[in-house]
């Protein structure tokens, strides 16, 4: 089974390009997947009939005897499977969904769906508070937010950096600065609509990005104040390499502080569904000070 799996992962590399596989990439992939494996005997019964594709979905097609039973674990097992032949991600990063499809003659005795995000380890639940009070980097401002569950928190490597959470090559991090003056929420609102003034706080923002492109931007609210919520996405190039980069930030007036939360990631399909998970770490943030 392992060397199917590898296989299988061989079929990939040879159709991998910089960007997502589109619909035509992947039909190409089930071909390479059915001249590889078609015809190969799995012992117990099972053969591989063949591979083909409709839309972003795979299907492995599979001969089984008359008195075949099928096992109840069989779809966690084709994922641990993929991801012990380290191609679970390709299914995921490039929207894959599969099927498996079970005959005995022209009959079908078993399909199993498997959606690609099931093949990502990513986990969207938050755990408890984490409090930035006190941190010689907050700068006295005071500010709670909920920890990712299986994300590692790190402390910032630059001054205006208070905390980061990182999970792989992704991550959410909080930076406070000293702004111009104080500002009230009803000031802040006001700057953040301005057109002028958020087109120049952009530009000052992606400074570092190479064509770089604004995705959306809106004013939010986080805890009763008013926030500039923008997502970027543009080229980063460190020691001659090149990295297509994404970046959400959240940009909050707080008294004479700006507080930024800022997620970043490769502009890929991991961190659209991030996305999910830095929202619900935005929206857990809570100034305490204000209740008091």
């Amino acid at each position: 089974m392992r060397t199917i799996f590898f296989l299988i992962a061989c079929c990939f590399v040879s159709v991998s390009f910089s960007q997502s596989l589109s619909e035509g990439d992947i039909k190409k992939l089930a071909a390479r997947i059915n001249n590889e494996l078609k015809g190969t005997d799995l012992g117990s019964g099972v053969t591989i009939r063949g591979c083909l594709a409709y839309g972003r979905t795979l299907v492995y097609l599979y001969d089984v005897f008359d008195e075949w039973s099928p096992e109840e674990n069989m779809k966690e097992q084709f994922i641990a499977n993929t991801k012990e032949a380290g191609i679970s991600d390709d299914y995921f990063n490039n929207n894959i969904n599969v099927e498996l499809q079970y005959y005995y003659g022209n009959r079908l005795r078993k399909r199993i769906t498997i959606k690609s995000n099931e093949f990502s380890d990513l986990n969207f639940s938050l755990g408890d508070y984490i409090s930035i009070r006190g941190h010689p980097k907050a700068k006295g401002v005071n500010l709670k937010i909920k920890k990712p569950i299986g994300w590692e928190l790190k402390e910032g490597d630059r001054p205006n950096i208070v905390m980061i959470f990182t999970y792989e090559i992704n991550s959410y991090m909080i930076m406070v600065k000293d702004n111009i003056t104080f500002f009230s929420k009803n000031e802040s609102g006001e700057l953040f609509r301005d057109d002028e003034y958020v087109r120049e706080m952009i530009s000052e923002t992606n400074s570092f990005l190479k064509d770089a492109e604004l995705i959306n931007k809106r004013v939010v609210t986080i805890d009763s104040y008013p926030s500039f919520e923008f997502t970027i996405k543009g080229q980063l190039e460190r020691s001659e390499i090149s990295l297509k980069m994404k970046m959400k930030f959240w940009v909050i007036y707080y008294e004479d502080k700006i507080v930024f939360l800022l997620c970043n990631g490769l502009d890929n399909r991991e961190f659209s569904t991030l996305e999910g998970l830095f929202n619900l770490m935005t929206n857990s943030v809570i100034f305490p000070d204000q209740y008091n």
